[in-house]
């Protein structure tokens, strides 16, 4: 054998483990070590490898402050180099939109263009193109709102391109109007009591500004937050039963987020390297919920870019990552996240929205060991059926009938199916579409919801955010038999794409405030005004959300009528009694049903009572969860 030949042997000898190990990782890409995973709908036989095990590597040690100074450095040079990744950036709205009364449609007759000047401009050149100009129905209605604004009355309008600008208030009975309130704020923000004295406090910036509402109404900044890097979407919780809210913030964009524990008196500390939550994926939704009833509160988080995952709390105060563990597996594309107790088990159920129109209800099925969990797939149409893309998703009771009914909205216009679905729970996880018998069926794009009792009659009204030049709608219950909408009466129909509604009784005094948030990060602040109704406000302190409050009122004819409302991540409620004038009973009960925990009798409405209770449920009688392997 020549020298050649046994050159080229040895050569070979030395490269087939290489070719050999080249075509597994070929044909297995998910062994690769060296690309990132590829997810599918098909839950992984073996846990899959976290998505960021290379930056939690090179991160390792570093204090979240350097991390994000590092993450924020690496996406502006990126983006410097290639502009096709930077951040993206929304459109920009109609320009006609900032040149018009900032006021409610139909334009009060003392509401002043914000640029007449560029208004008459935008008039002139639609005229100059005749109506053959104004060919489009959003070309019309753009035209139509310009000369509302220039005080125009309609009949001087040609017939032909003549559009309702000031439409009449649908009910002369609705006593509520929302009131603005002048105040500078930027969102996302979040609403709750932060600093563990009375009154609420306004998070805004996206996380990094604390505002207190003093007694006057008037907002004052805290320091509470200066320094902390915003976040687009801001969760609050009091995650570890210390009596104060603490704060999950969202950012996207290669940044990771931050869990921001409240150390009282409206100081924050960031524990998200420490409590195990450091991640860099794209957070499109998250909710807080105790899912194992273990009295410690867990974090389900939905991402664009990698699989849902639900961080479990362990009782050492961190954070596990449990999802695989217990199959519960979307691989990327989630826009809307909700949680209820759906079947009545005392157990969360949830709803997962994505972005390619799938949505899904699971019913939570516990078991003994915590690796035998499941959640358990509602066979049902859950989303839209044409798969029209869900835009916000919430679970309220609608009725009243202490069964979490669900609200679906999508942001698309004109779709068969309208931009709303109404679920009634009808029991045992089973829902009943209720859309148009509800007289919801809307046919422009809604982006966000909002749930409030507006005018105090113990029933939820619905909030609904629009496009850029849409009116947002308002529309009130109708003592649990549908809903009827009231955006002219309650002066609610303000223009300017609302992408997110938060809602508190910042005052204590049973009226909602209500803040929009715009798409460019503007807040407007409504204030609901106008109600004779009686309310109650009740804080149960230490009680997780899912504790049932039950009030029975007596009114004026003797007749008695019940409200029922669960507590949120705050144990704060305010209720609407109606005409009740006196209160027979209060119940508290916990999540699943039994008690009550506690009963009052005989009390006044129109103030504010302290429940005393004891701290937290009962723990369950499981095994405990094994951890999960190390990754491989």
């Amino acid at each position: 054998m020549s020298k050649r030949v046994l050159i080229f042997l040895a050569l070979g000898a030395f490269l087939l483990p290489f070719v050999a190990g080249g075509v597994l990782l070929f044909l297995y890409p998910e062994y690769n070590p060296f690309v990132d995973p590829v997810y599918t709908d098909t839950i992984p036989e073996t846990r899959p490898k976290h998505p960021d095990r290379r930056l939690l590597e090179r991160h390792a040690g570093r204090p979240i402050a350097d991390i994000l100074a590092a993450a924020k450095a690496e996406r502006e040079a990126a983006a410097a180099k290639d502009p096709a990744l930077a951040l993206p950036v929304p459109p920009d709205p109609p320009a006609i939109l900032a040149m018009l009364p900032d006021a409610p449609l139909p334009f009060p007759a003392d509401a002043a263009p914000r640029d007449e000047a560029g208004l008459k401009a935008f008039v002139t050149s639609q005229k100059q193109g005749g109506e053959a100009g104004l060919a489009t129905p959003e070309e019309r209605w753009q035209f139509n709102l310009a000369l509302a604004a220039l005080g125009v009355k309609p009949e001087s309008v040609p017939e032909a391109i003549r559009l309702d600008t000031r439409p009449a208030p649908e009910n002369d009975t609705f006593p509520v109007r929302l009131l603005p309130r002048s105040v500078e704020l930027t969102g996302p923000l979040a609403l709750g009591d932060f600093d563990g004295e009375d009154g609420a406090e306004i998070v805004a910036a996206g996380g990094s500004a604390l505002f207190k509402v003093g007694d006057d109404g008037t907002p004052a900044a805290l320091d509470g937050l200066e320094g902390v890097e915003p976040g687009h979407s801001l969760w609050p919780a009091d995650f570890d039963h210390d009596g104060h809210l603490d704060l999950f913030l969202a950012r996207g964009g290669g940044l990771p987020d931050s869990l921001l524990r409240n150390e009282g008196g409206g100081r924050f500390a960031d524990e998200t390297v420490a409590l195990g939550l450091l991640a860099f994926g794209d957070t499109t939704a998250a909710v807080w919920l105790d899912y194992d009833q273990d009295g410690r509160l867990d974090l389900l988080a939905g991402y664009r870019d990698r699989p849902l995952e639900l961080y479990r709390q362990t009782a050492e105060g961190g954070f596990q990552p449990v999802a695989w563990d217990l199959k519960l597996w979307v691989p990327r594309g989630i826009v809307a996240l909700a949680a209820a107790d759906v079947d009545g088990d005392g157990f969360p159920d949830l709803l997962l929205a994505r972005e390619d129109g799938r949505a899904r209800l699971l019913l939570s099925r516990p078991a003994g060991a915590w690796s035998d969990w499941r959640f358990e797939e509602v066979a049902g149409e859950f989303g839209f059926a044409s798969g029209t893309p869900v835009s916000a998703a919430r679970f309220f009771d609608c009725d009243n009938d202490a069964r979490p009914d669900l609200i679906l909205a999508t942001a698309l216009s004109g779709g068969e199916e309208g931009a709303l679905r109404l679920l009634l729970n009808a029991g045992e996880g089973g829902f009943a579409d209720a859309t148009e018998a509800a007289g919801l069926e809307i046919r422009e794009g809604v982006r966000s919801l909002g749930v409030a009792d507006l005018d105090l009659d113990g029933y939820e009204d619905l909030l609904l955010g629009t496009g850029p030049l849409v009116p947002d709608r308002v529309f009130a219950n109708q003592g649990g038999t549908g809903f009827r909408e009231v955006t002219v009466a309650a002066q609610g129909g303000w223009l300017g794409e609302t992408t997110a509604w938060a809602t508190a009784d910042l005052g204590g005094n049973g009226g909602v405030d209500l803040f929009a948030v715009k798409r460019d990060g503007r807040v407007r602040w409504l204030e609901a005004t106008g109600s004779e109704d009686r309310w109650l406000r009740v804080a149960a302190p230490g009680q997780p959300a899912g504790t049932r409050l039950v009030v029975s009122v007596r009114d004026g004819d003797w007749v008695v009528h019940t409200f029922q409302r669960r507590f949120g991540e705050e144990p704060v409620l305010t209720l609407g009694l109606g005409a009740g004038e006196i209160v027979e009973r209060l119940e508290i009960y916990d999540a699943t049903g039994a008690g009550p925990l506690k009963a009052m009798e005989k009390i006044e409405p129109n103030q504010r009572i302290v429940v005393e209770l004891p701290q937290g449920p009962a723990k369950r009688d499981v095994v405990p969860m094994a951890e999960p392997a190390e990754e491989q």
